[in-house]
């Protein structure tokens, strides 16, 4: 029986794979050519990223900033420059990446919403474009509140005397954008996993996987693949192991809230019972 399932489960599969081959293919197109733009890009080629970040930025914390050439959005006073480094090109290729690969079969087949065409084959092309789009809005959004995030909170810890040999001011900017992207790509997949799977809440791993993947994948794992480590091994390492313990500690927050909410879920629905035996006894 147990031999029977397996089988099922393999064709299945491969029928997926079969069918959703032709996304898939386009979708590792598109983000191995952004990959290579970026590798490339200077000031110039992305300010379709840094100009929109830099008006946010802007327009929520009042600092003025003036483009330069080849460099980046700068405010001289306060000694800040938003630079190709600060464009969030590679939280866009996360994003795009996790949203392309874990939801383009689900659109394709006619799940969710029902404005991606009548097609299977347009339904699924749609769904890539959408997620080219909604990564790059969700970048400018959320890349802007990092910057925000990375201004104005080093000089809290300055001001506290928080800095020290552990603790320093690099580190701390590594885990301000840690924190910020990734709990912000874990909300972004569950509010579009709830758009095709309404009332499924599935088991953790399913909730956690696919972000997690993508964002070590790209962070740590194209890095690693590319040798980075040789270069200074003891570096890529710390920032490795504070990559880890960051992401960690955002699972662990979620766990410990999802927890929480089954638990006062399952209270109570067994509190329901009770309260109207208890109203028809009362009458």
């Amino acid at each position: 029986m147990e031999r029977k399932n397996d089988i099922t489960i393999r064709k299945k599969a491969l029928r997926l794979l079969r069918l959703n081959t032709p996304f898939y293919l386009t979708g590792l197109v598109l983000i191995l050519a952004m990959k290579y733009f970026y590798s490339r890009a200077g000031a110039s080629q992305l300010l379709w990223l840094l100009a929109p970040t830099s008006g946010l930025v802007s327009l929520i914390s009042g600092i003025p900033f003036i483009y330069i050439q080849d460099i980046g959005y700068v405010n001289h006073g306060m000694k800040i420059i938003i630079a190709p480094s600060c464009s969030g090109m590679q939280f866009m290729l996360i994003t795009a990446a996790m949203l392309l690969f874990s939801f383009v079969h689900l659109a394709a087949s006619g799940k969710g919403p029902g404005l991606l065409g009548k097609s299977p084959i347009g339904k699924g092309f749609a769904w890539i474009g959408i997620s080219i789009m909604l990564s790059y809005c969700f970048t400018v959004f959320i890349n802007g509140l990092r910057i925000i995030t990375a201004l104005y909170l080093p000089l809290l810890f300055q001001r506290l005397q928080l800095f020290g040999d552990i603790l320093t001011p690099d580190s701390l900017h590594t885990m301000i954008g840690t924190v910020v992207y990734f709990a912000a790509l874990l909300t972004l997949y569950r509010l579009v996993r709830h758009l095709f799977h309404p009332a499924a809440e599935g088991s953790l791993l399913r909730r956690f996987l696919p972000p997690v993947f993508w964002y070590f994948f790209i962070v740590l794992g194209i890095p690693f693949l590319n040798r980075a480590y040789a270069q200074n091994g003891a570096q890529f390492i710390r920032f490795a192991l504070l990559i880890m313990v960051c992401c960690g500690g955002i699972v662990l927050f979620y766990c410990a809230c999802t927890l929480v909410r089954n638990f006062c879920d399952t209270f109570l629905q067994t509190q329901k019972p009770r309260s109207k035996s208890g109203d028809k006894h009362r009458t």
